[in-house]
């Protein structure tokens, strides 16, 4: 009986250790993604945490990358996408103000400020998105969350390109294991 439980304990950990490896794989597939080049409708910037009403350091890496796609004239319109934080306002509008102080025109800056998380992001901006009648679409967020960014936006219909933010600021591998549960999660309901 020993020996059996002992096989199934093995089989358990290497069951664990494939699934990690294989999810793993999955959230770094954006890892060298080059900066796009070609020029789009629209961009969705998707929300991070406000630090007393300013965008934390991981939002304004998104917020630069999505400054460069502007003043590379590779889009003319960024959709800030990101519901109340914890500072009384909404993810969006940080975004707005951090955007707005780098010289972006406050019409060029188009607010989603309802979504709670990555499936809202995504279903409500593209509403924003038709109403402004744009189709082509840069998606903004970092590279180990792209993957499930944009397995969702292709279950919207959305027209997207990958924007992925290679973070200094963060700690990788933290986020990629927290990211890979996520991405499980996601694929069992389908939502997130």
């Amino acid at each position: 009986m020993r020996r059996i439980l002992v096989i199934l304990a093995l089989f358990v950990c290497g069951c664990l250790l494939v699934g990690g490896i294989y999810l793993w794989t999955l959230v770094s597939q954006y890892d060298d993604t080059p900066f796009p080049t070609e020029k789009r409708d629209v961009a969705i910037v998707l929300g991070a945490a406000l630090w007393e009403e300013e965008p934390s350091p991981a939002l304004r890496e998104r917020l630069e990358a999505a400054l460069q796609l502007y003043e590379e004239g590779l889009v003319e319109v960024l959709v800030l996408s990101g519901g109340e934080g914890n500072d009384g306002i909404s993810e969006a509008e940080g975004m707005k103000r951090y955007l707005a102080a780098k010289g972006i025109p406050a019409e060029s800056l188009l607010l989603e400020n309802q979504a709670a998380n990555t499936w809202e992001n995504l279903h409500y901006s593209q509403w924003i998105i038709q109403q402004a009648g744009a189709t082509e679409v840069y998606l903004v967020t970092h590279d180990y969350h792209m993957k499930r960014a944009m397995e969702m936006a292709k279950r919207i219909q959305m027209d997207a390109v990958p924007v992925p933010v290679h973070s200094r600021v963060l700690f990788t591998p933290y986020h990629k294991t927290r990211e890979s549960l996520a991405f499980v999660k996601f694929r069992l309901f389908q939502s997130g």
